[in-house]
């Protein structure tokens, strides 16, 4: 199953429910400190957890102090909250896997969903559309799409099965054979009972089949870094007494199970053969680690052990415990072994890190990964590499979610991806309470801070020390048209935008020319050119090329595009002009039409404006991104024709 959304409520600093899309692979929660970020983790976490203590939801602290007493007087069922629910997709190998428990199949659009109360009650049920349990139960019973479509105008289940015995019934005479086909529709719409929510019958046999194909969460944080040294006849004993572990001893435990080995096993005759496979699983994690880490790849993790004495009880005597002790040999540094805490802070992490999830490393086992701060020890580069095994490796094998507040745990390159987290809360209005979006950089600018450095490093990444050639553009919604007609041109096997073009929002066209100038003879420089002042920076742009040894082919106008453009056109004159007002009109919740425009002539932008006065040009390519699929299923020809040939021209200019 796939994690789709999350709705946390009424639990520490969140009151009012808030539900939280996931992205199918990364999620990242971005949010100053105490914002509520990991919160989030910790209720989600406690859903069903993979690792960590047992910890449960205590409705006494954890619920909104300055609710409580009100909320107890007015709400006797008030355990019966639910501070965390979790929906998920169902995926073909979970409806595969059901198919012979459950009275009827889950459907391709039907979610799971899980939800744990203050009283820790845990439950799993069903939710799907009432046309699309219709559509099912009727091609069950083989009614004809006539008949199917007057039992979907019914407002709710009960009502389509009296519909349909009322059709049979009207029939029975006439039509016989269809009279006998739709009154099987009763007996089959009542398998899918079971897919109307918390409450709907369905055998605890059934529930619990579902319940076993929704995936664990795995929870990770600064506090579950491993520790240098660890009492192994303490751990053998909470283990083995069934104690809640803190996190640093679950880090041990997976370390351990990594070697195929428990706490106790250290304690026996064999000792020395489980050191030996514990050190075998040392050397195959230090792999995988090393992978990631460049700091020093030197390094080599080593186990050792000892005997301390212990006293367990005050007047008793002295007790031999054996320690695990994790030393690093630096071969960078003449070999010298050094205990594991006295290493540097961020090494720490991201090697406690490996060993934690090292059970679920390379497994198929259903798990959701939940990083806290991932990663705030390590230097800036680091956590741009760590950032990049998120997305590129973790997140394509487990779904991941994580927090940040820091610039280099950010990709711009995917905002979309990116949920901000806001407390707004104020001394005077505690019910304003967390509140999580997708980002828009109009937010709390402390919330935002992030995202905009990491814009800012990105670009300056480009412009410096970057590789490969740099596409000068205005801003960001030409970044953002380029990058998703790409893309869209891709996937229909058309001329893509070359990947070898880096582009560059520079927040402005007046910057074009004296970027050219300033940069042309350092960088591999091409600029695309378009809006009402094209003409004059065009001028100014070439010559700054002809003075610094830029080709001139690398100078491009979206005017130059097509004679059918105009000569001062913006990049979206590139699209139909049906294209472009889908776009203006989801931005703007308006209803403009080509008509409309009939009356004027140019820019499409000018056009607009000429009617509807000043907007910000940004607003319909943020559209694009959240409407890509219903865009690009009608796409005009015209506007596919545009930015291939545009695409044609920018790659002509590769160096």
């Amino acid at each position: 199953m796939k994690l789709v959304a999350i709705t946390v409520q009424k639990f520490r600093n969140f009151v009012e429910p808030q539900r939280i899309e996931i992205e199918p692979d990364v999620t990242a929660l971005v949010g100053k400190n105490e914002s509520g970020k990991t919160t989030i983790l910790k209720a989600l976490h406690r859903l069903k957890p993979a690792n960590g203590d047992a910890r449960k939801f205590d409705l006494v602290t954890e619920y909104p102090r300055w609710r409580l007493a009100r909320d107890r007087r007015n709400d006797a069922s008030i355990e019966d909250t639910r501070p965390v629910s979790a929906e998920f997709a169902a995926e073909q190998t979970d409806i595969d896997a059901l198919s012979g428990v459950l009275p009827s199949p889950l459907l391709p659009t039907s979610k799971v969903v899980a939800a744990r109360t203050y009283s820790n009650k845990y439950d799993v049920w069903v939710e799907t559309g009432l046309k699309d349990v219709i559509a099912a139960a009727s091609t069950d019973a083989s009614v004809a799409d006539e008949d199917a479509a007057e039992l979907a105008k019914e407002s709710d289940l009960d009502a389509a099965i009296a519909k349909a015995k009322e059709l049979a019934k009207t029939l029975k005479e006439s039509e016989p054979a269809r009279a006998k086909v739709v009154g099987g529709f009763p007996s089959a719409a009542e398998k899918y009972r079971y897919h109307f929510g918390p409450g709907a019958p369905i055998e605890t046999e059934q529930r619990d089949a579902i319940a076993a194909r929704v995936p664990q969460f795995f929870y990770f944080s600064n506090y579950s870094v491993l520790p240098g040294e660890t009492d192994l006849t303490e751990l053998a004993r909470k283990s083995e007494a069934g104690e809640g572990l803190d996190e640093q001893e679950q880090t041990v435990v997976s370390l351990l199970a990594h070697a195929g080995v428990k706490p106790a096993d250290f304690l026996d005759t064999n000792y020395d053969s489980r050191k030996a496979e514990l050190q075998a699983a040392a050397v195959d994690l230090s792999r995988e680690v090393f992978k990631y880490w460049r700091a020093n790849t030197d390094l080599e993790v080593v186990f050792g052990d000892d005997n301390v004495p212990v006293i367990e009880a005050p007047n008793t005597p002295a007790v031999n415990h054996r320690f695990l002790k994790i030393e690093l040999r630096d071969g960078r540094h003449g070999n010298v072994e050094t205990n594991f805490a006295t290493r540097s802070t961020g090494f720490q992490w991201f090697f406690s890190f490996f060993a934690a999830f090292s059970e679920y490393l390379h497994t198929d086992k259903p798990v959701v990964v939940l990083l806290d701060e991932p990663g705030t020890s390590l230097h800036g580069e680091a956590q741009k590499d760590f950032v990049n095994y998120i997305f590129n490796e973790l997140g394509a094998s487990k779904q991941t979610l994580y927090t940040t507040h820091s610039q280099f745990m950010v990709d711009p390159t995917v905002y979309e991806k990116l949920r901000t987290v806001h407390d707004k809360a104020t001394r005077e209005d505690q019910e304003a309470g967390v509140e999580v979006s997708k980002v828009n950089l109009k937010a709390d600018r402390d919330t935002v801070l992030p995202v905009e450095s990491a814009l800012g490093y990105s670009i300056s990444q480009h412009l410096f020390i970057g590789s490969g050639q740099h596409l000068l553009v205005e801003g960001s919604s030409d970044f953002i048209y380029l990058m998703r007609m790409s893309a869209y041109m891709e996937s229909h096997t058309k001329p893509i935008l070359s990947p070898k073009l880096a582009m560059i929002p520079v927040g402005g066209i007046t910057n074009m020319p004296a970027f050219v100038a300033l940069m042309g003879r350092r960088l591999e420089v091409s600029v695309l050119v378009d809006g009402e002042k094209s003409s004059s920076v065009l001028d100014r742009t070439r010559r700054a090329a002809q003075e610094n040894d830029v080709p001139a082919n690398r100078i491009i106008s979206v005017g130059e595009v097509d004679p059918s453009l105009p000569r001062d056109g913006d990049i979206e004159d590139l699209f139909a002009v049906n294209d472009y007002l889908k776009l203006y009109n989801w931005a703007f919740k308006k209803a403009l039409t080509e008509a409309d425009l009939s009356g004027s002539t140019g820019r499409i932008l000018g056009r607009i404006e000429s009617i509807e006065g000043k907007f910000n040009h940004a607003l319909p390519a943020h559209a694009l991104t959240d409407n890509q699929d219903e865009f690009f299923a009608t796409l005009d020809p015209v506007s596919v024709a545009n930015f291939e040939k545009l695409f044609e021209k920018l790659n002509t200019g590769l160096a």
